[in-house]
């Protein structure tokens, strides 16, 4: 019998060739008896990791190789596989040459000697050129025969190597597990080279009879090359790269000669402690805290960990700081991070931890296997910077981002597909569109190939990407550890080949996550505005100010925090409307409870809240040993140390068993929960809440039912705490300063609603929206007394660079004198001047604008652009003198080429469009539950959610002149109408009123996108609506803000 190892072998992780997983692999060896089995993909290792621990998990040898190919002829490759574990460093180091040096060759490269790699190759030239370095040694020829082409190949590689002296090995360069699987391989090939299938060349897709061959098929295939089988057997036998996995490699920072890590972490903390406790009543609680925490920190090996969170944290808020930016103003510590005392001393915490009650442990502590995670939020727009700085301070070499694997979804599956098969993007788009119909469906045998292709190719990985927040930090070059490549796009950084999910806390790699906040450049640049404005600095740093500021907790009680970070969506509103929520404690648990591990329980936490407000409580502790840990939040699950604390202190589990049972909770996170496991752990936790705090069984089971519902995503008490702080700094400037608040949201393109949505906002606060003015308006939005200058940044095919020109030429020639001077000093293109037209930001000159595209016409020469005016149908003969556009025309090319009016408020004349007959007004949908209703509106806000078994759904909310309507698409509706609410609507919907706890929202069962197109609406009736938009529009107990 032939002992056979295959030494070549692809999976998934080649991407667009690779057809089988890597479990897929490693269980095909072992059914087919092989004692090892190597995984060699095409120039990385993403899936090198998951290969190893699959390999030791069924028994079977990991061979860890990869096949290295030549940037200038990709079908030329090298395979390099590790004889141990300093051979695997040597893989990553080599991959990462290969994507990192733009002077990457072979000859450059294998100069050197790399004796802890053997080599092989099926290509003539490449063994000869190997057999002139210093790791001929180590090095071997590839028979394959699995094609003409391979035969071939191998016929000159066989002799070629008898001259060189050099020995041969066999494999089949696998691909695939099964010859059936050819076509998909073929597919995925195709996809990857942006080709057709009929374009592809036999040498860029491998053979039909490259798939996982047993050992019999390979003796049968190489029967007279007894001795490369031997060779094989020989070289599986030389590989034995045992890896050191789930140690933690923390980076050590650099301190001041004479110290420690430790003492300097000391240090920091006991002076943070003078300084916050010193001469308080919490002092004698802080410090025993305190020093408790430096005791885990030490005996874990986290001082440096620390150091580095406040290095980052201090450069950072030191960099960006400014006179009405405070350094606290500028970033956020959040997730578990802040329950410490160490950290709130350190100055890299905004939470004092025993005000707040935060629990340490859930961060922290000497069972818990996992190593401490502090996230770290900067501006949107400044988290390059603070990343920049971090690889300076540590170089290039010792820092990379976390990466991402892209996976094939359904659309871009079927989509790239059919394009392999022939067909043109617009034919896919109608193909794909006809499948949302059952009368209109385009179907054939071909048609239904690419379908069931389609379904092989979802869930296979696609690209890498960059990971939002997981930077990575070692004390040695990083890629000894994990193999790097770039990311490629506008911000081409450095990122490892293997994800989160596939390896990276395997290879014991600490990570740090530096993530973007959209809502701290929204304030920074609110108070950039007022300080170029000489207004009085706010000082929100001061929280204590913010936080009892009675406007700011009435805006919060009455659910008016459009654009307030954080509590601004429909869901948040309401229930801190109903929990009569405004103070910064309420808000904590409000803002954690929205979230779907504690929704179960929100009515339960209203009710009693509620009551509690007007001295009521008409309830018990479920059992008396709950109140110490549930006092606040009335007896509910509220965050997700709740869950750790009652494991611990109520069913007396090890903190490592009570961090195990909390992440089983956070399913979104880790994941499905085997049925065995989960009665385990119940039944696990019933016996000790008898055991430990005297509980009944029926108590026991109820706090567990309690604990499991629970279930999913959630917050942790600091987390919730940390944003909570900044929804009240917002709150404070909208209160005060609405027109620089709001117009900063809209600039930053944050939050949840759409812009019009915003600026109406603005209007209900008393706020003036002037129109675009080409002298006037800079890129962004500008607030200032009582009105909102908008800005350039959204008129549509506008671009960044003539956006920049504009504001640039006019600071240093001074204001366009009219459009012809504008056009004189601007060399942009004619389109985009037209689009200025149309959104009225020449109108200041006295000219109407049609007149202004007679004369665009003139100046660039005779045409027909002005046709492109959308709702000219009116007119006939241009020439000067015509009259303007009516409003109706106006207020519809702004909505066009802005994505909202400006000049009028589109809810005034929904009621015009035929989409709107028969539909339901918005504030008597609670007259209809139970009922099939149609709704029309405009929509404001939309969000897409993960379901627990991993569907995406999406909420959207709707708006008519009455009033919001809250729509649901759950998984099987938002599949087949996910098209239809990528366009920007109004919308007729369709569906189901339901209720839930006083509110009422629609259940979606269809939606059609309706659209403006002229002689649909009487443009006379709708312009004279429309000039009155926006009256009486202000809250009547908001007092207007004063103008200049």
């Amino acid at each position: 019998m032939v002992d056979f190892v295959p030494l070549h072998c692809h999976s998934v992780f080649s991407f667009h060739a690779g057809v089988c997983t890597v479990k897929e692999l490693v269980h095909r060896a072992k059914t087919l008896g092989m004692q090892s089995v190597a995984l060699t993909d095409t120039n990385r290792m993403s899936g090198l990791i998951l290969f190893y621990l699959e390999c030791v998990q069924q028994g079977i040898k990991p061979i860890l190789g990869v096949e290295l190919t030549n940037p200038r002829e990709p079908g030329e490759h090298i395979v390099l596989l590790a004889k141990n574990a300093e051979g695997y460093g040597d893989l990553c180091e080599v991959i990462t040459y290969r994507h990192l040096d733009p002077h990457f060759s072979f000859s450059r490269v294998f100069e050197k000697e790399w004796p802890n790699l053997f080599f092989f190759t099926s290509f003539p030239h490449l063994l000869e050129l190997m057999a002139a370095t210093p790791n001929r040694a180590n090095l071997y020829g590839e028979l394959i025969n699995n094609s003409e082409l391979t035969r071939n190949r191998s016929r000159v590689l066989e002799q070629k190597a008898g001259t060189l002296g050099v020995p041969l090995i066999v494999s089949n360069n696998s691909y695939f597990l099964e010859s059936s699987e050819w076509d998909l391989h073929r597919t995925l090939t195709a996809i990857g080279l942006s080709s057709t299938l009929s374009r592809l060349e036999p040498d860029e897709i491998a053979a039909k009879n490259a798939y996982f061959m047993s050992s019999e098929q390979m003796g049968r295939s190489f029967f007279n090359h007894r001795e490369a089988i031997s060779n094989t057997r020989q070289l599986a036998d030389q590989c034995n790269a045992m890896l050191t996995l789930n140690e933690w490699i923390l980076p050590e920072i650099d301190v001041p000669e004479g110290t420690t890590p430790d003492a300097l972490l000391a240090g920091y903390a006991r002076e943070g402690l003078e300084e916050n406790y010193g001469g308080t009543r919490e002092y004698a609680r802080a410090k025993q805290i305190q020093e408790m925490e430096l005791g885990v920190i030490s005996r874990l090996g986290y001082p440096s960990y620390f150091l580095i969170v406040k290095d980052i944290r201090d450069w950072a808020n030191g960099k960006l700081s400014n006179a009405y930016r405070r350094p606290r103003d500028c970033s956020i510590l959040r997730g578990s991070a802040a329950n410490s005392i160490t950290f709130y001393n350190l100055g890299v915490s905004d939470l004092d931890p025993i005000r707040y009650d935060l629990y340490f442990q859930r961060f922290l502590n000497e069972d818990r296997a996992s190593p401490p995670d502090a996230d770290l939020d900067f501006g949107w727009d400044e988290r390059d910077q603070v990343i920049d700085y971090i690889i300076d301070k540590w170089g290039e070499d010792r820092v990379a981002i976390t990466c991402t694997t892209n996976h094939f979804r359904t659309r871009a599956a079927f989509r790239e597909t059919a394009k392999v098969y022939g067909y043109s993007e617009e034919q896919v788009t109608q193909i794909m569109k006809s499948q949302k119909t059952r009368i209109e469906r385009l179907e054939d045998s071909e048609i239904s190939k690419i379908g069931s292709i389609t379904k092989r190719i979802k869930g296979r990985p696609r690209f890498l990407g960059q990971h939002p927040g997981g930077l990575l930090i070692t004390n040695d070059p990083i890629w000894r550890h994990v193999a790097l490549e770039r990311s490629g796009g506008e911000k081409d950084r450095v990122i490892t080949q293997i994800d989160m999910y596939n390896g990276i806390d395997e290879l014991g790699l600490i990570k740090f996550d530096v993530l973007g906040n959209g809502s701290l450049s929204v304030l920074r640049d609110a108070l950039g505005q007022l300080e170029d404005q000489s207004l009085p600095d706010p000082n929100v740093w001061d929280l204590e100010k913010c936080c009892h500021d009675p406007l700011v907790q009435d805006i919060i009680a009455k659910g008016r925090t459009k654009g307030v970070f954080y509590i601004e969506s429909p869901a948040q509103t309401r229930l801190n409307k109903k929990a009569q929520a405004q103070t910064f404690e309420e808000l904590t648990i409000t803002s954690s409870l929205v979230r779907p591990a504690g929704a179960s329980y929100c009515s339960v936490f209203i009710d009693r809240h509620r009551k509690m407000k007007e001295g009521i409580k008409d309830w018990d502790f479920l059992h008396p040993s709950l109140e110490p840990l549930l006092k606040e939040t009335h007896d509910v699950c509220a965050f997700q140390e709740d869950v750790t604390k009652i494991c611990h202190h109520i069913a007396g589990l090890s903190y490592k068993k009570s961090d195990s049972v909390r992440k089983m909770m956070n399913s979104l996170h880790e994941g499905d929960v085997p049925s065995e496991q989960w009665k385990r752990t119940a039944e696990e936790f019933i016996a000790g809440c008898m055991g430990n705090k005297g509980l009944t069984r029926a108590q026991a089971t109820e706090l567990w039912t309690r604990v499991s519902s629970f279930y999913g995503f959630s917050f942790c008490k600091s987390h919730s705490a940390s944003y909570a702080q900044l929804s009240f700094k917002c709150t404070y400037l909208k209160a005060y300063y609405p027109a620089q608040f709001l117009s900063a949201v809209i600039s930053n393109n944050h939050g949840l609603y759409t812009r019009d949505a915003y600026l109406n906002e603005a209007r209900r606060w008393g706020v003036r929206i002037l129109p675009i003015q080409i002298n006037e308006s800079g890129i962004k939005y500008w607030g200032k007394f009582n009105w909102i200058r908008p800005g350039l940044m959204h008129i549509r095919s506008l671009t960044q660079k003539s956006q920049d020109a504009i504001v640039l030429e006019r600071e240093r020639e001074g204001p366009f004198n009219n459009l012809e001077n504008f056009i004189t000093r601007m060399k942009i293109d004619r389109h985009e001047v037209e689009k200025l037209i149309l959104v009225g930001a020449f109108d200041s000159f006295g000219m109407s604008q049609p007149e202004m595209l007679y004369l665009l016409d003139g100046i660039y020469g005779k045409g027909s652009s002005y046709k492109s005016a959308l709702f000219s149908a009116r007119l006939r003969d241009l020439h000067p003198g015509l009259h303007d556009y009516t409003l109706t025309e106006k207020c519809l090319n702004e909505l066009h080429l802005l994505g909202f009016m400006l000049s009028g408020n589109i809810l005034e004349i929904l009621d015009l469009h035929p989409g709107s007959k028969s539909a339901i007004p918005a504030n008597e949908a609670h007259k209809y539950v139970g009922k099939g209703v149609k709704v029309f509106g405009w929509p404001v806000t939309e969000r897409i959610h993960v379901t627990s078994t991993g569907e995406p759904m999406q909420f959207l909310s709707v708006e008519d002149k009455t009033g919001v309507v809250d729509v649901l698409f759950w998984p099987r509706n938002y599949k087949r109408f996910g098209d239809v609410l990528a366009k920007p609507g109004p919308y007729e919907i369709w569906g189901q009123i339901v209720e839930d706890w006083g509110t009422f929202s629609l259940e979606a069962h269809s939606i059609k996108a309706a659209e403006w197109r002229p002689n649909q609406v009487d443009f006379e009736l709708a312009s004279d609506r429309l000039k009155d938009s926006f009256q009486n529009y202000t809250y009547a107990d908001i007092e207007p803000v004063a103008a200049a």
